[in-house]
């Protein structure tokens, strides 16, 4: 089955666009089997979708998700049933294991937007390494952190725009936490275009402008 692990709906205050429902037809015309919706410190999108895909019937696998501001960078939970709360990265790890779910770092040496600070002295509370992220280009520096660290792997797009939807992934054999923490999943995909990176720029400074 082949997800898109890191994914944004217009739930992201500050820079999401895309509504489930359209992101559901996305998905599925660009061969996805899933996807894991990563809000920025909400999973709203995620639950609307999930009951979107029940009631519609709709054949794509919906793993909630949050990507959640810490003090040392951002962290991805999947499989949690209520948002985790920002705050202090010691509070939102032990927040994400009482719930039962899957933590992972995403695009932890990303120069350019801010990477992810000590990963070596937690790694190992750490479930998890995003190794290729579609909008980011110091993904190899995170695949060789990844396996010298024997962690699993995850790909995700990083998308807030359509057409970002799919352009990496991880391939497990069903959608279940138990295949993400004990699989080592192939990832696959490509960057996107940089001018997508510029749009969520300007989507964020638009959203602050007209917020005062």
């Amino acid at each position: 089955m082949k997800f898109d692990m890191h994914v944004h709906t217009r739930y992201s205050a500050r820079c999401g666009y895309m509504t489930p429902k359209k992101l559901s037809e996305i998905a599925i015309d660009n061969g996805l089997d899933g996807l894991a919706i990563t809000d920025h410190n909400t999973i709203e999108g995620a639950l609307e979708l999930v009951d979107l895909v029940k009631d519609e019937q709709i054949s794509l696998a919906v793993i909630v998700g949050e990507e959640i501001t810490t003090d040392r960078g951002e962290v991805l939970a999947y499989f949690i049933k209520s948002a985790i709360t920002a705050g202090p990265f010691e509070e939102v790890m032990g927040e994400i294991k009482l719930a039962g779910g899957v933590s992972a770092i995403p695009h932890p040496f990303d120069r350019i937007r801010g990477g992810f600070k000590g990963l070596e002295e937690v790694i190992r509370d750490i479930d998890a390494i995003e190794v290729l992220n579609s909008r980011c280009i110091f993904n190899r520096d995170a695949l060789d952190f990844c396996v010298s660290h024997k962690k699993k792997m995850l790909g995700g797009s990083d998308a807030h725009f359509y057409s970002e939807v799919g352009r990496a992934w991880t391939e497990f054999t069903e959608g279940t936490r138990k295949c993400l923490l004990e699989e080592q999943a192939q990832v696959g995909g490509g960057l996107s275009n940089p001018v997508y990176l510029a749009l969520t720029k300007g989507l964020k400074m638009w959203r602050k402008a007209n917020s005062n």
